[in-house]
């Protein structure tokens, strides 16, 4: 993506990514997204950036055309706030599987509204930093890590108002919400996208289950986006894709600092409760 990440967003008193869109005018995207006409079958994906996304945007698009094939498309097609006009997305067909960072109170009212399907992917707020991190180094970031800790980590330029701020909105217990984990993902694919699956109404053979499991591992991931994607922009959007790197950056002092500033965030988080406590 070709975000520049050196300028600065700010709307509601929250910092955004720098994408085009909301650059130009971030009432008017954040406007449009809300009041985006739906349909029955969409489906929508959203995260916190750096949890996971293009990885679960591939699972479900091999779900719903019931393949193990790489579609030669980006999800930056459907991505809501960085697509150059976001009119683009009714020509795609349906099912659509739209995807974007926004937080819950700025999805579109109608699929709120109506209840229609929400996959919410969350990861280890440690590694989701850790990430966004070395992307942001993409884009010209010259803070090193501990800078970015105090900056951004524990600081006021957290992207959404911080982690847990963002998670505290999306509420497991909604029936049409389904909360996926990053490291479940990675521990047990086919166990989670078969749940995927039967959340999104798909029968799938054990067979098409294990197939996209094998065809969405990291490093097969990884390689399909270098070389199959039609895409203007070759931003690596896959790194390591580990289980706790953030261990290979934080300090004993920076664990437990950041340990304490989400202990005083967490009440009513749900979702911090039942994959992170």
């Amino acid at each position: 993506m070709a975000a520049n990440y050196k300028e600065r967003v700010v709307y509601n008193g929250l910092i955004l990514p720098s994408f085009k869109p909301l650059l130009e005018n971030p009432e008017a995207r954040i406007n449009a997204i809300k009041d985006l006409e739906g349909r029955c079958d969409d489906v929508i994906i959203t995260a916190f950036p750096r949890s996971g996304t293009h990885w679960t945007w591939e699972i479900v698009n091999m779900l719903l055309t019931q393949n193990d094939e790489y579609t030669d498309k980006t999800k930056e097609t459907a991505f809501l706030e960085f697509v150059d006009d976001l009119n683009k997305v009714e020509h795609i067909p349906s099912p659509r599987i739209l995807n974007t960072h926004v937080p819950y109170g700025w999805l579109p009212n109608q699929h709120i509204e109506k209840k229609r399907k929400i996959i919410h992917v969350v990861r280890n707020p440690k590694d989701v930093f850790v990430s966004y991190f070395h992307f942001k180094k993409n884009f010209g970031l010259s803070e090193d890590w501990n800078e970015f800790f105090k900056s951004v980590i524990v600081g006021p330029n957290a992207p959404y108002g911080g982690w847990i701020e963002y998670e505290k909105a999306f509420d497991p217990d909604r029936e049409n919400v389904f909360v996926i984990s990053y490291e479940n993902l990675k521990l047990k694919p086919t166990e989670e996208i078969l749940k995927l699956a039967k959340f999104l109404g798909v029968d799938c053979s054990d067979e098409l289950i294990e197939k996209i499991a094998d065809k969405c591992g990291f490093d097969k991931l990884k390689n399909a986006h270098w070389t199959l994607k039609k895409t203007e922009s070759k931003v690596e959007h896959y790194r390591k894709g580990e289980v706790g790197d953030w261990k290979n950056h934080f300090t004993v002092a920076q664990n437990a600092e950041f340990e304490e500033l989400l202990q005083s965030k967490v009440d009513g988080s749900s979702i911090y409760k039942k994959f992170y406590s």
